[in-house]
């Protein structure tokens, strides 16, 4: 065993669900960093597949604290008296367990892991308190290009075969002939995350966020070919920002959205490991008086 876990209640309403990971050995001096795990969409604070489970353990190997804890109104945590708008709260959120850990542990440094909706909790709540110094950001916000769509058609050709493709020419012909009284059927929604902001939008946010020395890492899965589906389409979209100098990425292609197999989650581990090990924590030492 590498690490305590005690649960607390915190927030001024007393409804955030915590679950604190301290190692048995912290480093002289204290720890360089307290890593934030939180929820994915709806998945409570054991993250996809225990994922953030298997990543405070990591942590605590390293020597790092972490929390993995529920927003206002997701798993186990209730809603304060007196909430914010939803994100507004959810960076509330994530700053008093802030408080706390920080208290706990005298470090004013944090990472956070995000995943999915996770992720734009982070990079907002990088923005709102300069202690947060780095975030992991897996399957956030994406934008098409040329090459991701025909991507996609391409896919879609595939997964069809000449027996679907007939059926869907067929469909198409026959709403071309329909009569006008007789309705389409409607068309189903593309399986993608929700609305990002506009591009130039987020392009600003990370612009500023790389301006103030926070080190970012983005990584997508292979889950969703509509909405990221080649390695080159991260560096494409966002092609020429300053930003991009001082960011990484992976692409993890043996991985789905929620890291279901085996070996999608061992890499998944190794890359946050090579990051906090190779970026984060070089750039903490390197940034101390």
């Amino acid at each position: 065993m590498t690490c305590l876990e005690e649960t607390l209640m915190l927030g001024a309403s007393q409804h955030l669900v915590s679950t604190f990971v301290t190692p048995l050995q912290l480093p002289a001096g204290g720890p360089p960093v307290v890593a934030l795990l939180t929820n994915s969409g709806v998945i409570p604070r054991s993250g996809p597949n225990r994922m953030n489970v298997h990543l405070s353990r990591q942590f605590a190997a390293m020597g790092i604290p972490s929390v993995r804890f529920d927003l206002s109104g997701l798993g186990d945590s209730g809603r304060p008296s007196q909430a914010k708008p939803m994100m507004a709260q959810w960076v509330a959120d994530c700053q008093a367990v802030m408080d706390h850990a920080q208290q706990r542990h005298g470090c004013a440094h944090f990472l956070m892991v995000g995943f999915c909706s996770g992720a734009e909790v982070a990079h907002l709540l990088a923005l709102e308190d300069r202690r947060m110094r780095a975030a992991l950001l897996w399957d956030m916000y994406a934008y098409p290009t040329p090459a991701s769509r025909l991507r996609f058609q391409l896919f879609r050709l595939q997964r069809l075969g000449l027996s679907g493709l007939a059926r869907k020419l067929g469909a198409r012909l026959m709403r071309i002939v329909r009569p006008a009284h007789i309705p389409a059927k409607a068309a189903r929604p593309a399986a993608i995350p929700a609305s990002p902001p506009s591009k130039a939008e987020l392009v600003s946010r990370l612009n500023t966020l790389a301006a103030q020395g926070v080190v970012l890492h983005f990584s997508f899965g292979e889950g969703n070919p509509h909405w990221f589906n080649h390695e080159r389409q991260f560096w494409d979209m966002f092609k020429g920002e300053p930003f991009l100098q001082h960011v990484s990425f992976r692409f993890l292609k043996e991985s789905d959205h929620l890291m279901t197999a085996g070996n999608a989650q061992a890499a998944f581990l190794a890359m946050t490991s090579e990051w906090v090990q190779g970026r984060v924590l070089p750039k903490l030492a390197s940034a101390r008086p």
